[in-house]
């Protein structure tokens, strides 16, 4: 006879198959052996087209704005095969973002391209329209740890690593580890060595 546990991850299995199924007729593309688990919130995920063999977790909030405050966007989020989205992430794309391949994004994580407007003092902050500093790109094997913001206008390399708690405010380049607010690279891979090392201050 199987344990509580089992039984327990056994019936969370199939809800989230249940349910990734009801979302699939909503979303731009869910992809094979991919699972959105539940609670899970959006106003529109039409344009999410999430690669093949993805997992995202209880509490996720993916946000494709379609318009806000009278002005249309054109918001789509595209997320590649074997991702992990940890729970309580919040991923919010005004215009075109990219997570690549086998990324891993741990719980808590918020990710946006665009930032309330404020410099009306007439008028209050929510219905001003949004800014758009620019694109976010992850790219493939991108580590980011546990309560990472990460804010428009940033793109992070392959492999790279994103400490826990970090604020991602620039580019962090390719195979290097950044943290803090703002991030910044404390190690990078340096191809004559083969070594990881120590970015100097």
């Amino acid at each position: 006879m199987m344990d509580f546990l089992k039984i327990q991850n056994w019936w969370k299995a199939k809800q989230g198959e249940l349910y990734t199924a009801l979302l699939k007729g909503a979303a731009g593309k869910i992809g094979k052996g991919s699972i959105i688990m539940p609670p899970f919130h959006s106003n529109n995920i039409k344009q999410l087209y999430l690669g093949d063999h993805c997992r995202v977790n209880p509490y996720g909030w993916i946000e494709c704005i379609p318009s806000y405050a009278g002005v249309e966007y054109g918001a789509q989020l595209e997320i590649g095969d074997g991702t992990y989205i940890g729970h309580f992430v919040h991923i919010i794309a005004y215009g075109k973002m990219k997570i690549g391949k086998n990324v891993v994004i741990a719980e808590r994580v918020y990710i946006s391209d665009n930032l309330h407007g404020f410099e009306c003092i007439e008028l209050p902050v929510m219905p001003q329209p949004l800014k758009h500093p620019g694109a976010v790109t992850i790219e493939d094997e991108v580590w980011i740890g546990d309560g990472v913001c990460i804010l428009p206008n940033v793109t992070i390399g392959k492999h790279s690593v994103i400490g826990s708690n970090s604020v991602v405010t620039k580019d962090i380049p390719a195979y290097s580890v950044a943290v803090g607010i703002p991030a910044k690279v404390i190690k990078a891979y340096n191809p004559n060595t083969g070594n990881w090392q120590v970015v100097a201050k």
